[in-house]
């Protein structure tokens, strides 16, 4: 039995661990790579905030591919956990797996796949 402040915390057995799939998150329509936000789930959609407020996606790009340079009206941090890749603004910058690369609002931003491509979370917040 778990205890929190003193608390005995009783399980309900009516909850169970869910598994969530990647191939069970739909992808969004876009030129460029693998983008599935999570809330489209309906499992996850549940639990998490709204996507207005808060955003978290699986992002992948193949070796090469490119997001052009563009803005959002939130901030955007990529957890990257396999793969790099380079910016396709300011100087050009590299990054890598185990990098995370914070985008401030209104920041341009663009990416290009490094080789073996470049895979990461998505996580978007703040008000649209």
């Amino acid at each position: 039995m778990t205890t929190i402040a003193g608390q005995k915390i009783i399980p309900d057995p009516a909850q169970k661990v869910c598994i969530v799939g990647r191939n069970e998150i739909p992808p969004l329509a876009l030129p460029y790579g693998d983008l599935r936000l999570f809330n489209a789930n309906e499992e996850m959609g549940n639990i998490l905030p709204p996507s207005s407020d808060f955003s978290i996606a699986w992002a992948s790009l193949d070796e090469g591919d490119k997001v052009p340079p563009h803005t959002h009206d939130v901030t955007t941090l990529l957890i990257i956990y396999k793969g790099s890749g380079r910016l396709l603004v300011e100087d050009g910058r590299e990054f890598f797996e185990g990098d995370c690369v914070l985008i401030p609002a209104f920041c341009e931003a663009g990416f290009i796949a490094g080789p073996g491509g470049c895979h990461g979370i998505s996580i978007e917040v703040g008000k649209r």
